[in-house]
């Protein structure tokens, strides 16, 4: 493995081939400084999570990684902002593309199938964004 963060640009090209009905695919430094009311959406923001590790060997080595991934749904819609009910509209639809795009999906021989994952609840903001996160692993062997 030349570059350990190699499957970001893997999933990202995934999702821009496989989902539709969004106006960008962004990684973290895409995100770096933009404010809230100046960014794009709908828009998918993928994110590393950092790392969930299994045994390691008698050597302190480590055995199998996996490593997390976000996919962050954001929107906006400003119809039922108290409810955010706009904004679930237009997020599920793109929910069943991302889970349908990435779920068991193998980014490369480096990099395990895509397994979902418990995420963090969403979260609503003013103006009526909406953030809903998707959560994977995929296994490595560093």
């Amino acid at each position: 493995m030349d570059n350990y963060l190699s499957a970001e640009s893997l999933i990202i090209e995934r999702l821009r081939t496989q989902v539709t009905g969004v106006r960008a695919v962004l990684s973290a430094a895409d995100l770096a400084g933009v404010e809230e009311a100046k960014q794009v959406t709908p828009a998918l923001h993928v994110l590393y999570d950092g790392d969930d590790l299994g045994d390691r060997a008698a050597d302190g080595a480590d055995g199998i990684v996996r490593q997390r991934w976000l996919v962050m749904v954001a929107v906006r819609n400003a119809r039922g902002q108290a409810s955010g009910a706009g904004a679930r509209e237009v997020a599920g639809p793109i929910i069943l593309q991302v889970l349908a795009a990435l779920g068991g999906w193998q980014p490369d021989e480096e990099h395990g199938a895509l397994v979902r994952i418990p995420a963090p609840r969403p979260a609503f903001s003013p103006g009526g964004f909406a953030y809903f996160p998707l959560a994977f692993h995929s296994a490595i062997s560093p």
